[in-house]
């Protein structure tokens, strides 16, 4: 199973839920990994320490971590964010994606395409 061609494949599929909150959420989590990526993670202090998404602390973030950092509820595995980002999959999937890539890049351009697809 290759993680790139899957993942491709999944988040070209058309989404399921209703969008208007989830584009906000995709948007301000794609501005945090502009700021800052990890994978292995959710997030990382300036230490270098793992911390969730979520904490005042964290200064780079994973996929999901992002979500979290962006206002998604921690566990929310299946929020309307996630099954954009992984046509349907899970939280579980989206970071074993984040965790395969060498670079951002992938994972910008993962959630370009949600945010792009505005919830149609």
């Amino acid at each position: 199973m290759s993680f790139d061609t899957d993942f491709d494949a999944a988040v070209d599929a058309p989404p399921k839920h209703p969008a208007d909150e989830a584009t906000a959420l995709l948007i301000r989590a794609r501005g945090l990994l502009e700021r800052g990526w990890c994978r292995g993670a959710q997030a990382l202090d300036a230490d270098g320490e793992p911390v969730w998404g979520d904490s005042d602390r964290a200064v780079v973030w994973c996929a999901y971590g992002a979500l979290c950092a962006a206002g998604m509820p921690l566990g929310a595995h299946n929020h309307p964010a996630v099954h954009r980002l992984t046509g349907g999959r899970d939280g579980f999937f989206l970071a074993d994606f984040n965790n395969a890539q060498e670079t951002v890049e992938p994972v910008l351009a993962a959630f370009d395409r949600a945010i792009a697809t505005g919830g149609q």
